[in-house]
């Protein structure tokens, strides 16, 4: 691959199972990586607040030997505001000696921007549209808790219109024989995605509820609220039939699993106790995800 990672639509299925998804395998198993990106640097340039993703990233680094240093929100310290001068502010990082660049700005075009500034790796930490190593680390949790992907069933549950849906929608494109029942609790997914996952053979259903469909499905994806407002709509449609209770619980397979971004999911998700849901080994999956593909950047 490229130094860059900045759509989920140019990831290869035979690179991703072929040498990251080995490679993140060997690193959890213990593989000796403590140095191996020693000396080098990264930067969390963030435009929006994030936590588990730049934690997650910086805590890679770290584990490899590197350096993170990061802002989380560039607009309020950098001397150019805005991701309209990006390319200023990835001659700065440069000139600072950074290696690569984790960018998150809801200014369309910026990581394409920033990659062609030259000079740094630039990774999309989440864009409008858009996050890969979102997509990245939720095809690994759904490799490992299914053993494959290919045939999956899977619903996805909450808010739709997000970067998050958006992005594994589209690395399932990858796959064959893929099935997507769609619960909108705000928002609907996007268009272009899903004529994109169409076009591949994804076939697309939608309900407003899970409960017909749960002995079938494989994996359930639940994308939260995001902000305060969202919350507040989430509550004022009280949704029964889309939360994630015991009743539902007990009408999934018990070889389902439930993945959670942790987008503030509390208000849908009422049963964290099941070993099904997957939230946590999602966050780890992240890590092992991120420390690998930052070896893959920077050449290791």
């Amino acid at each position: 691959m490229s130094n860059h990672l900045i759509r989920t639509r140019d990831l290869e299925r035979q690179w991703i199972e072929g040498e990251l998804f080995p490679l993140c395998d060997r690193i959890r198993d213990g593989a000796p990586v403590e140095q191996a990106l020693q000396g080098r640097s990264l930067y969390c340039l963030f435009y929006e607040p994030s936590f588990l993703t730049r934690a997650s990233f910086e805590r890679a680094m770290a584990l490899l030997g590197g350096d993170a240093q990061h802002t989380e929100d560039a607009s309020q310290f950098f001397p150019v505001r805005t991701t309209t001068f990006i390319e200023n502010t990835m001659r700065f990082l440069e000139s600072l000696h950074f290696d690569v660049v984790v960018l998150r700005s809801q200014q369309p075009g910026a990581a394409e921007q920033a990659a062609e500034a030259g000079g740094l790796a630039v990774i999309n930490g989440g864009s409008p549209e858009d996050h890969p190593t979102q997509a990245l680390l939720d095809l690994y949790t759904l490799n490992r808790e299914l053993g494959g992907i290919d045939g999956l069933n899977i619903s996805f549950l909450g808010r739709l219109d997000h970067r998050n849906v958006n992005a594994l929608l589209t690395a399932l494109a990858m796959y064959d024989n893929v099935s997507v029942h769609l619960v909108p609790v705000t928002g609907q997914a996007d268009q272009d995605t899903i004529d994109y996952c169409t076009s591949a053979g994804i076939s697309f259903t939608q309900g407003t509820s899970l409960a017909e469909l749960a002995g079938s499905l494989d994996a359930v994806y639940v994308n939260g609220a995001g902000t305060p407002g969202h919350a507040e709509l989430v509550r004022s449609r009280n949704i029964v039939e889309a939360k994630v209770d015991r009743d539902l619980l007990a009408a999934l397979k018990p070889g389902c699993v439930i993945l959670d971004p942790m987008q503030r999911s509390d208000l849908i998700i009422e049963e964290t106790s099941d070993p099904r849901w997957a939230g946590y080994r999602q966050a780890e999956n992240g890590l092992y995800v991120r420390m690998a593909l930052l070896m893959k950047l920077l050449g290791k």
